[in-house]
């Protein structure tokens, strides 16, 4: 198991890192997408705020997954996004949905690996 984890730690740190590069550098060209998910994506953009702010939680997590500090916090914040990836790939862009879906994978399999630090949070 401290194999898996242990490759499952910087295989999504590495997945991180280059997406949340890439929400400032955008050296990879957008997919295409439908236009009810265009629709979507066209308004969070029209924020302005929240690529720059996946941008910044990506780097932080994958950062943070490299050097094992904060990792735990880190994977609670990145857990509502895993979630919305899902979702929005579910119901609006079925076809990219495989990096989402190892993403989260890997997400739960590292949250799994701290879950004694999780104790706290879980009592009533």
């Amino acid at each position: 198991m401290k194999i898996i984890t242990l490759i499952s730690r910087y295989l999504l740190a590495l997945m991180l890192l280059v997406f949340g590069l890439n929400k400032f550098l955008q050296f990879m060209p957008a997919p295409d997408l439908p236009a009810s998910a265009m629709g979507y994506m066209g308004g969070l953009a029209s924020t302005g705020v929240i690529f720059p702010l996946l941008g910044i939680i990506y780097i932080l997590t994958g950062v943070s997954l490299i050097l094992d500090k904060f990792a735990p916090l880190m994977l609670l914040i990145l857990a509502p996004v895993c979630v919305n990836i899902l979702i929005f790939h579910a119901t609006l862009a079925p076809g990219g949905i495989l990096m989402g879906a190892i993403m989260t994978v890997l997400a739960i399999i590292m949250m799994f690996a701290y879950k004694d630090r999780y104790a706290g949070c879980l009592k009533a």
